[in-house]
This record gives C-alpha cells, sequence and structure tokens, in this order.
C-alpha cells in the first residue's frame, strides 16, 4: 500500500477513516430505521474512494518509479507479514484487509438475501474489485500480487459478515410483531 499525499498531506488515512465513521452511522441508521440507504450509499462511495487512492493513487502520480511484475505464488508476501510483526510487511497484510472491510460491510448491507447470500455477494463484489486492481496495477508499471487479491477478498469477506449479520438481525427485529 502506498503513502499517497496531496500537499504533503496523507489522503488515504483520512478516506479510511470516512470509511469507518460511515459504518458506524449506517449501524445507527439501521438500529433507528431512517436514512439507510443513502448512508449505505455513502460508505460504499467512500471505501471505493479510499481504496483507489490507496491501491492506484501512486501509479497515477507522476513520481512513481516502483518496479513491474507478477508474483501468483499465494501466500508469499502474507507469511513474510505474519512473520515479521510491526514491519511493513505486516502493515500490508493488515492494510489490505482492512480497507476492504467497509466495502464489504457496506455490499452486504445493500445486497438482497439472507445472510449467506449477502456474505457471498460482498466477498465476490471484494474479489473481482482486487483482480480488477492488480490488473491496473500491472498496466500502470507496478507489481501484481495474488496476496493482495487474498487479503482484499478476506476483508471484504470479514466486512460482509458483519453487514450480513446486523442486516438479518435488524429485518428479523422489523418482521417480529409488536
Amino acid at each position: 500500500m502506498p503513502n499517497i499525499a496531496v500537499s504533503g498531506v496523507p489522503v488515504a488515512v483520512p478516506l479510511l477513516g470516512f470509511a469507518v465513521l460511515a459504518i458506524v452511522v449506517v449501524s445507527l441508521a439501521l438500529v433507528l430505521g431512517r436514512g439507510v440507504r443513502p448512508a449505505l450509499w455513502t460508505c460504499l462511495l467512500l471505501s471505493l474512494a479510499a481504496i483507489g487512492a490507496l491501491t492506484l493513487g501512486s501509479a497515477l502520480d507522476s513520481g512513481f518509479t516502483g518496479a513491474q511484475g507478477v508474483n501468483l505464488e499465494p501466500f508469499t508476501e502474507i507469511d513474510r507479514g505474519f512473520n515479521n510483526r510491526g514491519t511493513a510487511s505486516w502493515l500490508n497484510v493488515v492494510g489490505n484487509v482492512a480497507m476492504f472491510v467497509p466495502l464489504g460491510f457496506a455490499v452486504a448491507c445493500l445486497a438482497r438475501g439472507g445472510f449467506w447470500a449477502r456474505t457471498c455477494i460482498a466477498m465476490l463484489v471484494g474479489g473481482l474489485l482486487s483482480t480488477g486492481i492488480e490488473a491496473a496495477q500491472y498496466s500502470l508499471g507496478r507489481v501484481a500480487d495474488i496476496d493482495d487479491i487474498i487479503l482484499n477478498t478476506t476483508g471484504a469477506l470479514a466486512g460482509g459478515v458483519l453487514g450480513a449479520l446486523i442486516s438479518v438481525v435488524v429485518l428479523r427485529a422489523r418482521r417480529r410483531p409488536q
């Protein structure tokens, strides 16, 4: 995950913070029963903006000097991260999971169906988006890594489980006679 700044100010951290804040707002909207859909779409758009800034921002910057390549050996970078906690490799593992949690949450809440349908849709959307990002990174002269797809999809799955769980619980509570 590159460190992207505009006029020296990092943009990814505030965008990711807004995405997490959107999850809190959506959760409150679900509990209160008002403004749920607009809050969910806001969460989704903020998540996409944060993901775009984190994954493609430095490649679009004119000063990018990274190397192009492909890592198709699963778990290489994941293993490196788990074996070197507190390092850039560890931050890469945690960050790749964390940045897709808000996306998975929003997609699961917006999707129709039961718990498993919502969870699977969130995971599928996260996996497809991550695959597209890796293809774009490669075409822009960066390294495409299968581990990023695995980690991003895991984050979308985690957010999807949370979003599906909250959505199903809220829907069941609303259907019960008072």
